[in-house]
């Protein structure tokens, strides 16, 4: 848990035991007694785990495989190499059927160190 995640937890605690109001925990916790509300619901039922994102430590659905990477990496160091990454990328989508943005090329070729 994040630090904002155990603070929170802490105040809902004190909401739960009676030492703080809806309103005075929205307040310390910058939301609207809607939201400290609907915290309270989920707080109650599962634990400190409704505090964290649902997505944590997933890997994001837009990101590119790995295998792409790499294979765009092992072109631009051989059979591309020395092509500017405008070209790579053009080049990669007419011989190679790999389309990606010229900024997604450039962001692969910069990790890899080229």
């Amino acid at each position: 848990m994040t630090k904002k995640e155990q603070e929170r937890s802490v105040v809902l605690n004190k909401v739960l035991i009676g030492e703080l109001s809806k309103r005075q925990a929205g307040e310390v916790m910058g939301l609207s007694v809607r939201q400290v509300k609907r915290l309270l619901v989920g707080y109650r039922k599962e634990g400190a785990q409704v505090l964290t994102h649902g997505n944590r430590g997933r890997k994001p659905k837009h990101t590119l495989d790995d295998d792409i990477k790499e294979r765009v990496a092992a072109l631009a160091g051989s059979t591309y190499a020395g092509v500017n990454t405008q070209h790579f990328t053009e080049l990669l989508a007419e011989r190679e059927d790999i389309v990606l943005s010229r900024s997604s090329v450039r962001r692969i070729l910069l990790d890899v160190g080229i």
